[in-house]
């Protein structure tokens, strides 16, 4: 149980730092879940190697952490689905804009 506990606090470890890492290279904002992953992982790594596997509490703090790193993962899909629908939108408007612009102007002729 103490490989699972260490391995599982990896997990949600990296997890969270490359989406906090990601995050601030895409603009897709700041997520207290992706903060909660790291905190997480770090204290279930350290937890694992004092001794938390021999206790009654590892199953549960296995099945937490691989809670929070599903909600942060499904958060980060929010998140980016969010952002592409506001790009694609605003990409959009501006197609909108330069057809309007240019509907009232006389073809170029070439």
């Amino acid at each position: 149980m103490g490989l699972l506990l260490f391995l599982v606090g990896l997990l949600a470890l990296v997890s969270g730092t490359l989406k906090l890492r990601g995050r601030m290279r895409a603009t897709v904002g700041f997520s207290p879940f992706a903060l909660s992953e790291v905190v997480a992982g770090a204290l279930v790594v350290i937890g694992s190697g004092v001794g938390l596997s021999r206790t009654a509490l590892a199953p549960w703090v296995v099945g937490l952490t691989l809670a929070v790193v599903f909600a942060s993962a499904v958060d980060q899909a929010r998140r980016a689905a969010r952002l592409r629908r506001s790009r694609e939108m605003s990409e959009a408007e501006r197609l909108q804009s330069y057809v309007e612009s240019r509907a009232g102007r006389p073809p170029d002729s070439e």
